[in-house]
């Protein structure tokens, strides 16, 4: 299997599943500073940034937003676990909407699941780095 391959399924990844991802995490923020408001909101933006990136295979932007991120979030109170948390729950939800789609065409959920595999692995090392 080429990288090409997962590279192409991870930018596929992106564009489905942005909006879910982002969906998620302005809820997380929402319902954890307790009101939609600029800060929920940038933290947001900048959490989804790090996504984006991070689906992409652009460790070394992932890695710049995360540091960003994790600024915002000292700033807004919130401890680098809650954003663990909120990370470890989209993985989630994207391997099972990847399992879900799957049905109609396992290389695409396998390309795909191999895409967030390396996308989990990207953040884990920008996390241990850190």
């Amino acid at each position: 299997m080429q990288s090409e391959d997962i590279s192409g399924k991870g930018r596929d990844l992106t564009r489905w599943s942005e909006p879910l991802v982002a969906d998620h995490i302005y809820g997380e923020y929402e319902r954890r500073i307790g009101r939609r408001d600029d800060i929920s909101e940038t933290l947001g933006r900048q959490h989804c940034r790090m996504w984006r990136n991070l689906l992409d295979g652009e460790a070394l932007r992932a890695d710049a937003a995360r540091r960003d991120l994790l600024k915002l979030a000292a700033m807004a109170g919130l401890a680098p676990e809650t954003l663990d948390a909120i990370d470890a729950a989209i993985f989630d939800e994207l391997l099972n909407v990847i399992l879900r789609r799957g049905w109609s065409s396992r290389d695409t959920a396998r390309l795909e699941g191999l895409a967030l595999v390396q996308a989990a692995s990207t953040l884990g090392e920008i996390r241990h780095a850190a």
